[in-house]
C-alpha cells in the first residue's frame, strides 16, 4: 500500500489572530508580533499533526496505488470530495463518475466505497495511478473551529513563548504541553 496527499490549496484565514494570542500571552506591545505570529502557525501545524485534522477549511489530493489506498481519507474532517480521478489501463488520466461511488463524510476518517451494482475500472500500473480532491476542515473561518482546539493551541503558544530554548531543564519546551494533548485528544483521529 502507497499513499500520500498534498495541499492543493492553504486555508486563507488563521486559527487565531495576533491580537487573539497577544491576550492570552498577556503582551501590549508589538515588538513580538512576528514571532507570535510564527508561534501561531507551528502550534496550528503541530496540533493538525497530533489531531490527523486540518481545521480551517484546506483542498487536498490524496493519491494511491490501487483503489484500496483511497478507501479511506487521510485527513479529517471531510466537507466534500470534489472529484476521484485515475490513470485507466490504457494509462489514459480518466475522471471516476459519482455514479460509481458513495461518499461518507459522516464518519472520520471519512470512507469512500462502491455503489452497489458498480464496479472499478482496471487501473494502470504505475505509481499514485488514483487520485482523491477533497476539502478538509471544520470551516472557512475560526469560528468554526471547536474551542477545546484553540484553547490547546493557545497553551502551545504560551508555552513556546515562555521557553524559547531547546533544552528546558526538567521538560522538553518544543513539543506539545501535556495539557494541550489532553484537550486535542479529543479530536484525535485514527486512520490506517
Amino acid at each position: 500500500m502507497a499513499r500520500s496527499f498534498e495541499i492543493t490549496s492553504d486555508p486563507t484565514t488563521p486559527l487565531l489572530t495576533t491580537a487573539e494570542a497577544k491576550t492570552h500571552l498577556k503582551v501590549d506591545t508589538t515588538a513580538d508580533d512576528t514571532y507570535i505570529d510564527n508561534l501561531i502557525s507551528a502550534a496550528t501545524q503541530s496540533a493538525e499533526k497530533f489531531t490527523n485534522r486540518f481545521f480551517i477549511n484546506t483542498d487536498l489530493k490524496q493519491y494511491g496505488d490501487t483503489w484500496s489506498d483511497i478507501a479511506t481519507l487521510f485527513k479529517s474532517p471531510v466537507s466534500s470530495v470534489t472529484h476521484i480521478k485515475y490513470y485507466d489501463s490504457d494509462d489514459t488520466l480518466q475522471t471516476l463518475a459519482t455514479s460509481v461511488y458513495l461518499t461518507d463524510l459522516v464518519h472520520q476518517p471519512a470512507r469512500i466505497s462502491l455503489k452497489p451494482n458498480q464496479s472499478l475500472p482496471t487501473l494502470a500500473d504505475r505509481d499514485s495511478a488514483v487520485e482523491v480532491s477533497y476539502v478538509v476542515g471544520y470551516g472557512s473561518a475560526a469560528s468554526s473551529v471547536p474551542d477545546g482546539i484553540k484553547q490547546a493551541v493557545l497553551l502551545s503558544i504560551g508555552n513556546w513563548y515562555e521557553n524559547r530554548q531547546q533544552v528546558v531543564v526538567g521538560r522538553t519546551a518544543t513539543e506539545l504541553p501535556k495539557s494541550a494533548q489532553y484537550l486535542l485528544e479529543q479530536y484525535k483521529i485514527q486512520t490506517v
